[in-house]
């Protein structure tokens, strides 16, 4: 069985397709192909899953040295290794179908094409319709594995950083032994997503006066001034600054593999919706969310303990310091209860 299947989207969305990558290569005994963008890729590393990579660059995401007319000459290389696949099935990992998918689902040559959407084209051979319950995104994607007999409740959401990549980013941070590392992401690319900086650092002290911890501050590098990818210095500096009487240590991260290991060296992670949420959930931590306008029900953190704040009028910047602070010693409260329970069960 060659399985392709077609994920075009931001980095979440792919993290988010991860619990479809496992039950299908389990279900089958394979490893899966995937199509994404090359700004993704990292993503996918040392997946136990994956067979190969096909990739493409889009064209505001190529880099500085890169001529457009090379990324579509990779993209038509591309074309010529996934027609001469030749699959079987290809899948198109959207929420909905969408025309660019299913044209790289035509070029695959794929004798059944699987899509979610009520008006799909006679070239989708199993339409699956569009789900009338609120269900979480991994849930409606796990359905595009029935009309090939599969129907099982997919799993956890799976990043794989290596150890020598996790042991590199713990040297470089030097983390204290013996008390519990606690991640605050500071960075949302949707505007109504973002808390402001002021509360950032009203939340930093009040969990350093509350316990004996260590916090790790994370956001997107680079500086709000940069339009085509904005990032958070400005904002980070300003928290670092009015943070220097607590055990705060920045973590200035090149990529998104550095991102992955430092984040799974936390005990919990504070963040907005977004990326970085997926990411948490991929490494396995504890989580609070907090989402502005997007719903927690659909993008929520998947496959481990978690709190969701759903802020006022759709707006993060009207959540209250005490109110997260709250979830977060109640999601940390938690967590400790189950591991101490699990430690007196018989094993």
């Amino acid at each position: 069985m060659k399985i392709l299947i077609i994920r075009r989207d931001n980095i979440g969305d792919l993290i988010l397709t991860t619990p479809l990558i496992s039950t299908l290569a389990k279900s089958f005994d394979c490893k899966i192909d995937v199509l994404i963008n090359t700004y993704n890729q990292p993503v996918l590393e040392n997946n136990p899953h994956i067979r190969h990579v096909h990739v493409y660059s889009k064209l505001h995401h190529r880099k500085p040295d890169q001529s457009a007319i090379s990324v579509i000459f990779n993209r038509l290389k591309t074309y010529i290794d996934i027609w001469f696949t030749q699959y079987d099935v290809a899948i198109i990992a959207h929420d909905r179908w969408n025309n660019r998918s299913l044209q790289w689902a035509r070029i695959s040559g794929a004798k059944r094409i699987i899509a979610i959407g009520d008006d799909t084209p006679p070239v989708v051979t199993d339409p699956i319709p569009t789900s009338e319950k609120k269900c979480h995104i991994v849930e409606v994607l796990a359905d595009l594995t029935k009309p090939i007999g599969v129907e099982i409740a997919p799993g956890k959401l799976e990043l794989y950083p290596s150890q020598n990549e996790i042991n590199d980013i713990s040297a470089r941070l030097k983390l204290p032994s013996g008390v519990p590392v606690y991640g605050i992401q500071i960075s949302a690319r949707k505007p109504l997503q973002r808390w402001q900086a002021e509360k950032f650092i009203e939340l930093a002290h009040k969990i350093s006066n509350r316990e004996n911890c260590h916090l790790l501050l994370f956001w997107s590098p680079g500086s709000s001034e940069n339009k085509e990818h904005p990032g958070d210095d400005e904002k980070a500096q300003q928290i670092i600054l009015s943070c220097k009487d607590l055990p705060l240590t920045p973590v200035v991260t090149k990529n998104i593999r550095e991102l992955m290991a430092a984040m799974s060296l936390c005990d919990q992670i504070l963040t907005s919706d977004g990326g970085a949420l997926h990411i948490a959930a991929g490494v396995g931590v504890p989580t609070v969310a907090m989402f502005g306008n997007s719903d927690a029900w659909f993008w929520g953190p998947w496959g481990i303990p978690h709190e969701t704040l759903e802020a006022p009028e759709k707006n993060v910047s009207l959540l209250e310091v005490s109110d997260v602070f709250d979830r977060f010693i109640a999601l940390r409260t938690r967590v400790l209860s189950e591991e101490s329970d699990s430690s007196i069960l018989p094993h």
